[in-house]
């Protein structure tokens, strides 16, 4: 899992850092600050070569799809007539006691609790001791916690469950009737359903495709560029934008995935992965200097190409963001106007992250893309 939250990270921060800050900086360096051309000597960038997989959807990704929908449906038909059977959704009430002193120990009693049989969710022996019962049925399950439970006042412990058995469901059949209950336009049956989901699962495989071409393209250019050493101003901007990055990406991940992480640990995850074995201060250090090269760089390009950014454009962004702002704050202190906004963001960033994302994809565009080895005989 660790590892699955580092890789996720790295791309995030990746993309994070080269969004740059959020907040305007007066000690920092801009793009506008520099000579480009004494910055950086640009190689070949147009029609460099790049290995990316075409994006794809196979009928089995799309099966696969399909039964993660069905195994994750929830029991809401409600059975009568029949005892408890493995694979049931059971409503239970159940008070758990030691069985030497019949005194109740902690976190052991619940009501209304919906468990699956089967799923292993509840100590050994606790589910298998609910299969036959009937609705409404009481039954006490003397069990034993295992020797290497959590709660070591538990560990290794005989206990008696009594549990009370209130209503058994099941799941609906995953048939074209329950298809036309989902709500998805145009989707009334399994077929139709496939053909939904072959579209979604084939644009987030476009998605990928676009990023890791892009990545790639923009790897390969700047093995072909010279640099000069950045400003310490420009290292210091990106570092600073690299520390509160991680900061957000730590309670990010101790939100979503329940671990606590702090900025630090973040970082050093990433050092890590990366094979890094020096001090935090230096990987952010180099990070930073990698990313100034790569704003120079796309810059540098933008000149050569005249790609520029208009008006229009840099205004629709700042909506964007304003916009999203105002989705989150307080009462009282949403921004009334763009040029209210303009007053507190960075709109020399925005510019610049703008530019650099046309530069990109004008490289992309102008890339040689070729299948990997071996990728068209599968």
């Amino acid at each position: 899992m660790k590892r699955k939250i580092a890789a996720g990270m790295a791309i995030v921060m990746t993309a994070m850092a080269l969004a740059g800050c959020s907040k305007a900086q007066s000690d920092a360096a801009y793009l506008k600050d520099i000579d480009l051309d004494k910055m950086v000597t640009l190689g070949e960038y147009k029609g460099v070569e790049v290995e990316v997989a075409a994006p794809n959807v196979t009928d089995a990704e799309v099966d696969s799809y399909l039964q993660y929908m069905e195994s994750s449906m929830a029991a809401t038909e409600e059975v009568t007539g029949r005892a408890v059977e493995t694979g049931d959704t059971v409503n239970i009430d159940y008070a758990g006691r030691y069985a030497e002193s019949g005194e109740a120990f902690d976190g052991g009693t619940a009501q209304g609790y919906n468990l699956v049989i089967g799923s292993g969710s509840f100590i050994d022996g606790f589910e298998d001791g609910l299969i036959g019962a009937e609705i409404g049925e009481t039954r006490d399950l003397n069990l034993v916690f295992p020797e290497n439970y959590g709660n070591a006042d538990l560990a290794g412990v005989s206990v008696v469950f009594t549990v009370t058995v209130n209503s058994i469901a099941v799941k609906p059949a995953f048939d074209d009737a329950y298809v036309a209950t989902l709500g998805i336009e145009n989707v009334t049956n399994i077929e139709e359903l496939k053909s939904y989901l072959k579209d979604r699962l084939m644009e987030d495989a476009q998605t990928t495709y676009d990023n890791q071409l892009q990545s790639k393209v923009v790897e390969a250019v700047k093995n072909n560029c010279m640099f000069k050493d950045p400003s310490q101003a420009m290292i210091d901007r990106f570092s600073a934008a690299y520390n509160d990055q991680a900061e957000q990406l730590a309670s990010f991940y101790s939100a979503n995935y329940g671990t606590s992480m702090t900025a630090d640990s973040v970082l050093q995850m990433l050092m890590s992965q990366d094979g890094y074995t020096g001090e935090a201060a230096d990987y952010m250090n180099q990070k930073a200097i990698e990313t100034a090269e790569q704003y120079v760089m796309l810059a540098a390009i933008a000149k050569a190409e005249n790609i520029e950014v208009t008006e229009d454009e840099l205004n629709k962004e700042l909506e964007d963001a304003m916009a999203s702002a105002n989705s989150t704050a307080a009462e009282g202190e949403s921004f009334e106007n763009l040029d209210a906004y303009k007053e507190t963001a960075d709109v020399e960033n925005v510019k610049e992250r703008l530019l650099a994302r046309k530069t990109i994809e004008f490289l992309a565009q102008n890339a040689s893309v070729v299948e990997p080895a071996g990728e068209e005989e599968k």
